[in-house]
Formats: C-alpha cells, sequence, structure tokens
C-alpha cells in the first residue's frame, strides 16, 4: 500500500508542478538559436509529461478537485507550447 501511495504521489506531484514550470519557462526571453532550441526542448519535455499525467487524472473517476488539479496542469502544458513555438514576432527597426 506504501508503494501505491508513493505512485499516486509522484503522478500527482507530476501534474501540479510540470505544467506550470513548462509555462514559466517559455516566458524566457531568447534571441539566439541554441538557447531558443534548450527552451523549446525543456517546454517540450515537461509539457509531454504534464499533458500525460493531466490527462491521466482529468479522465479518471476522481473527486473534482483533483480533476480541477489535472486540467490546470494540462492547460498550462497547452498555453506553453503555444507560447514557445510560436513564431517569433519581427519588431521594426526604427531610423
Amino acid at each position: 500500500m506504501e508503494s501505491l501511495a508513493l505512485v499516486v504521489g509522484i503522478i500527482f506531484l507530476v501534474a501540479m508542478t510540470a505544467g506550470p514550470l513548462a509555462l514559466g519557462i517559455s516566458f524566457i526571453p531568447t534571441g539566439k538559436y541554441l538557447p531558443l532550441l534548450a527552451k523549446r526542448i525543456l517546454v517540450a519535455i515537461f509539457s509531454v509529461a504534464a499533458s500525460m499525467t493531466g490527462a491521466l487524472i482529468v479522465v479518471s473517476s476522481v473527486a473534482i478537485g483533483i480533476r480541477l488539479l489535472g486540467l490546470v496542469g494540462l492547460s498550462c502544458a497547452s498555453f506553453a507550447v503555444y507560447r514557445a513555438y510560436q513564431a517569433p514576432k519581427i519588431t521594426e527597426i526604427e531610423e
């Protein structure tokens, strides 16, 4: 029973932290190619983990509060992917 509680705790921990962490990483400004690539890879890793665990929690038969926790992780992960992989905005050079 202790191992089951540990697995459930790890699943909830990943769902609670991976989505907001991916979203936080997506707000880091990058200008060059390698930092941008590293940021996108980190966002992808954390977003996949948050999406998988969040979707698992949302579709399972648990209390509504736990489902909302999974939904928050899932929505943070999807918004982080949107922010990290959107086309960079081109600013005009002032003369």
